[in-house]
């Protein structure tokens, strides 16, 4: 029988080739991953003696999970161009433009309160696509606005479009690598609440070290473009910074551990949004002398693109519309979340939560296998609140059938290449994790390769868990696919050094947020968004400076609650 490592070396071919090919070819997702799942197929029928039906049962099985996910992201771009098309994007806009000219007040704003709302609501790069042309439109040049619309981004995606990554990610493929005695929804309960204890933790930190970067990379270049100019126009914003975070970090954790995955990012992204404006609107906190970007004529090159600066208007709206109207579906679809998925709410004497899991649709044994789907459709954020809030956002705002119908036209259209990719990302895995049922006596292909990360790593596995997440969300641009490709992986690697598959998972969940702000495709999306393409290299040298920071710490703190806080947890 070959050993760990030759099974290892083999069994990494499909994901190596796909990882090539997405970015050395530069090949789309759907086919990379296409290619990376007839070599799964193959490699499993042949060298693994995996039997036809399972083979294709496995697929299936993988394509089946995939609704899931795409209901989810269906779900959430439709609201957003309901909101898009109803005008409530741009009151948003303008509104934000009224608040505070101080560009620190203003990146702390937009960055931990509208990014992180719009991560939980939407996921999928949306925050970034909305952020940027916000920043432009209040004064950042576009360098910076590219910039700021990545970092302020990486410690949400983990619970992002309600919680996707957890539930539809790591949930889509850890089922088989779980014992009898876990559940999938209390594994992943413990998933969200430990991540989002890093996370938490990040974000006490994130708000003011995005201040520094800001001061640093765009300040004036005859005082803030050093260390000491950076840290000096840091220090009279940092108590404002420090709280910000604060309420983030401590919001989101608290509801990730309480509630679950979905409503995380949303929770916390109206409460920093609501404090801020507070302090913002009656001077607290808020440093007596503002602090702006150099002139414009004074701008670096490298800080412009071909986007017209006034473009992005911060004049009111042309359809007048109350910016609590604006915000109200995103506000139905943190109450609906909440009533939802909260653990212990029972009305008249039933479990909410339990009831609406009630509500399945299932099918036995795929082509004669033990594979089994169930899909929870009232319990799925796509079709609950999703969906019937973005219809009756058309309500609220008086859209009329042809603003409506335009919605669901441009949501089918976005959501179809995301549905492809995602269907064959999700069957390749299930493929690679059901090989281990094979003729030959052979471990399956997941597990060789976490056996074969296990040794390497050894002890060290939470310090390089972070950095796996990365990786794959830095290739495929999705937390949600690097967790679909890793999770299993991660899990099995864990459970093989003797440490918590939880930590190890929930610290995977952490690296693909923090991958997304390197990621080939998110890099070049908002760079053509703000019209700096070309410009890549310019972002990606800023963007993986802080993403080294958040892996480092998050690695290190991994390495605390494994050895010493919960070294026992499961």
């Amino acid at each position: 029988m070959p050993d760990v490592l030759t099974l290892a070396f083999v069994g990494v071919v499909p994901i190596g080739v796909a990882f090539v090919l997405l970015a050395g070819l530069r090949w789309s997702a759907a086919r990379a991953m296409g290619v990376g799942w007839l070599l799964a197929a193959g490699i499993g029928a042949t060298y693994w003696g995996m039997e036809p039906n399972w083979v294709a049962a496995s697929a299936v099985y993988g394509a089946l999970q995939a609704v899931d996910i795409i209901l989810i992201v269906f779900g959430a771009i439709l609201l957003m161009n309901y909101l898009e098309g109803s005008g409530a994007i741009a009151t948003i806009r303008w509104y934000f433009g009224q608040i505070e000219e101080d560009r620190r007040i203003q990146l702390l704003l937009v960055g931990l309160g509208f990014m992180t709302i719009i991560e939980g609501a939407a996921g999928f790069g949306t925050p970034g696509a909305l952020a940027a042309p916000l920043f432009i439109g209040l004064g950042f040049p576009p360098l910076a606005a590219a910039v700021f619309g990545l970092y302020f981004n990486a410690p949400n995606p983990p619970f992002g479009a309600a919680g996707t990554p957890v539930i539809g990610g790591t949930g889509a493929v850890i089922e088989p690598a779980l014992p009898a005695s876990m559940g999938v929804n209390e594994f992943l309960s413990m998933v969200s609440a430990w991540t989002g204890v890093v996370t938490g933790l990040t974000f006490v930190f994130w708000g003011v070290l995005g201040v520094f970067f800001m001061t640093y990379w765009f300040g004036d270049g005859d005082g803030d473009r050093s260390v000491r100019g950076a840290v000096r126009s840091t220090l009279p914003i940092a108590p404002f910074a420090l709280l910000l975070g604060a309420v983030t970090g401590g919001v989101q954790f608290a509801v990730a551990w309480f509630i679950g995955p979905a409503l995380p990012d949303i929770a916390a992204g109206f409460a920093v949004l609501g404090v801020g404006l507070v302090l913002a609107n009656n001077d607290v906190l808020v440093p007596s002398e503002e602090w702006e970007f150099p002139e414009r004529s004074a701008w670096s090159d490298t800080w412009l693109g071909g986007l017209d600066l006034d473009e992005v208007s911060r004049d009111q709206p042309s359809r007048e519309m109350p910016v609590l109207l604006a915000w109200t579906p995103y506000l139905l679809v943190a109450v609906a979340l909440l009533v939802t998925r909260w653990p212990d709410l029972s009305v008249a004497g039933v479990a909410v939560l339990d009831w609406i899991q009630s509500f399945t649709v299932s099918l036995d044994s795929i082509l004669g296998t033990e594979l089994g789907y169930t899909l929870q459709y009232l319990y799925l954020p796509g079709t609950m609140p999703f969906i019937p809030v973005a219809v009756l956002t058309g309500l609220l705002h008086r859209m009329d059938l042809t603003e409506m119908g335009r919605a669901w036209q441009r949501s089918v259209r976005q959501v179809a290449p995301a549905a492809l990719t995602l269907v064959v990302a999700v069957s390749m895995t299930q493929v690679m994790i059901q090989s281990q049922t094979n003729t030959a006596g052979f471990l399956g292909m997941m597990e060789a390769l976490s056996r074969a990360l296990a040794m390497g790593a050894g002890g060290l596995l939470p310090v390089v868990s972070p950095w796996v997440g990365a990786i794959g969300s830095f290739m495929t641009g999705s937390n949600t696919s690097s967790n679909i490709l890793f999770s299993v992986l991660q899990y099995d690697g864990a459970q093989a050094v003797g440490l918590s598959r939880t930590l190890v998972v929930s610290l995977q969940n952490v690296g693909g947020g923090l991958g997304n702000m390197v990621s080939v495709l998110n890099v070049a999306a908002i760079c053509g968004v703000v019209g700096i393409t070309g410009r890549e290299g310019d972002l990606l040298r800023k963007a993986v400076v802080p993403m080294a920071v958040f892996a480092a710490f998050a690695g290190a703190l991994g390495l605390l609650l494994s050895y010493v806080v919960v070294p026992g947890l499961f």
